[in-house]
């Protein structure tokens, strides 16, 4: 649930603020990763053993951005 939540705040920010989506769209096709040492969830828990889910749906806004 809360990666569906989170995954809909994304794609809201993205489509709403167009310098947000420049941002975005400027990272090209490069990895993105939530680097925190705190939090193995969201980011990639300082020793990217982490989940990385922000990182990952980041990404896939990025995505969508290009197609769309």
């Amino acid at each position: 649930m809360k990666v569906a939540v989170m995954r809909d705040a994304l794609r809201a920010k993205f489509t709403q603020h167009p310098e947000m989506r420049e941002l975005r769209l400027g990272t090209g096709d490069a990895k993105l990763v939530e680097h925190t040492e705190n939090d193995d969830y969201w980011g990639d828990g300082g020793d990217g053993r982490g989940k990385n889910m922000l990182g990952r749906l980041l990404m896939q806004p990025r995505d969508e951005l290009r197609a769309g």
